[in-house]
């Protein structure tokens, strides 16, 4: 499993990916050391919210559990091996609906624009 993390600071948009609108924490590790990463998404999985933070230098995602508090966000660690692994599943289903969707939705812009592209041809025959 991870080791124990705690959120330090949340970021809505930093100076470097405000265009982006990328919501980042940074991540308190226990030797004292800090981890940026980006909040990839929140779902809730059987009544509980569980967060899913990429690195930003890492090319996988760890899910913790989430509780909030008024305004503090408290990130949790999964210590049970079953609730890990639907977390884990769900997330991966998760991403997996997404990566369709945006596939369906770059098709239609693609298509989109070869329409937009034969007409612009037949126009220039006549």
């Amino acid at each position: 499993m991870q080791e124990e993390r705690k959120v330090t600071e949340f970021n809505n948009a930093n100076e470097e990916n405000e265009m982006e609108h990328i919501h980042t924490v940074e991540l308190e590790l226990e030797d004292g050391t800090t981890e940026e990463c980006e909040v990839l998404d929140i779902i809730e999985v059987e009544g509980k919210s569980y967060v899913a933070l990429l690195p930003l230098d890492k090319d996988e995602y760890y899910v913790y559990g989430v509780r909030e508090e008024g305004d503090e966000i408290e990130i949790l660690n999964i210590d049970d091996e079953v609730e890990y692994e639907k977390v884990i599943t769900a997330f991966e289903q998760y991403f997996d609906e997404e990566e369709d969707e945006f596939d369906e939705d770059d098709d239609d812009f693609d298509d989109d624009e070869d329409e937009d592209d034969d007409e612009d041809f037949d126009e220039e025959e006549n």
